[in-house]
């Protein structure tokens, strides 16, 4: 397929959020309509971090979701391929000109890319090799492009952490995945999660952000509906609402507007058991509903959840 050249408002419209982006990009093959996430990490991940992020790819791009990355080893190559396998899109956001891949052994991998409907984006032309300098511009351009960026598994130095920080400034939704605190290989991860990232379990934490976002019309484990039914407001679930019409989660909520604020409380108003209450506050506290009070108990943080 032929090379592109997208100037100006030809390049993806996200890239607005972007000030110093390239006036000239280069395209061989195509770049992905709706919902694109990006996937980054360490070149040199654990076994578990490499299966993780080729389901996590694999599961989103079953979603109908376009999965991002840069084209590196380790992670960003599982991602790629986890998307390709499930049949959906992927997108290499390069430090290289398309004739002169980084790394080399990916060539055939971003052909498989480019020939399955995905793309292969660079400010690089062709015949340009990859440099130092490149990797950290490219990052920004991957991650304004994205909306959402995951990061599987990175260290304390890294390009990974590099894309996080990209996120925090373009204002893009970002999540982490935990590991152990001896995992040197994941302490980027630790540390981007007290920075401020989601916790990131599966699939389903991003796909609930992306509905939250309306970028994404389907939330997991729901049926479909329009972007615009997508979001719930808590605030018409108040202490007087039908119990019986409200899930735990919602119940936990037009608890704790009521007065309550422990766990105990919460149960007593609600009458759901201990353990529905732990799960409910939990999710809740994962998806950024709810956080911990200076007293101890809960308090809510946003008015909406997926």
């Amino acid at each position: 397929m032929p090379m592109r050249i997208l100037k100006g408002p030809a390049r993806p419209a996200r890239l607005a959020d972007y000030d110093e982006c390239p006036e000239v990009l280069y395209l061989h093959g195509a770049l992905p309509r709706g919902a694109g996430v990006a996937i980054v990490g360490t070149r040199v991940p654990s076994p578990a971090a490499r299966d993780f992020a080729r389901k996590l790819a694999a599961d989103l791009a079953r979603a109908g979701v376009s999965i991002w990355s840069g084209g590196a080893k380790g992670i960003d190559t599982a991602a790629h391929e986890g998307a390709l396998d499930a049949g959906g899109t992927t997108v290499v956001v390069a430090p290289a000109g398309f004739n002169r891949p980084f790394p080399e052994e990916n060539r055939a991998l971003f052909q498989r890319v480019v020939d399955t409907g995905g793309g292969y984006l660079s400010a690089e032309p062709c015949d340009v090799a990859a440099h130092q300098s490149k990797f950290f511009p490219r990052n920004a351009i991957l991650v304004a492009c994205a909306h959402i960026l995951v990061v599987v598994e990175a260290g304390f130095r890294s390009g990974a952490r590099n894309a996080a920080k990209w996120a925090r400034r373009l204002q893009r939704p970002l999540f982490a995945v935990p590991t152990t605190p001896w995992n040197e290989a994941g302490t980027g991860c630790l540390l981007e999660l007290r920075l401020g990232a989601r916790l990131l379990m599966d699939e389903r934490c991003v796909l609930r952000e992306l509905a939250r976002i309306r970028a994404h019309p389907l939330a997991p484990g729901r049926p479909a509906r329009g972007p615009a039914q997508a979001t719930l407001d808590l605030s018409a679930g108040g202490p007087d609402a039908a119990v019986g019409s409200l899930s735990p989660r919602e119940r936990v909520v037009s608890a704790l507007e009521a007065g309550a604020s422990h766990a105990d409380a919460i149960v007593q108003e609600t009458g759901l058991t201990a353990a529905q209450v732990q799960e409910a506050v939990l999710t809740l506290t994962l998806d950024g509903v709810l956080a911990p009070d200076p007293a101890g108990g809960l308090k809510i943080v946003s008015r909406q959840y997926r």
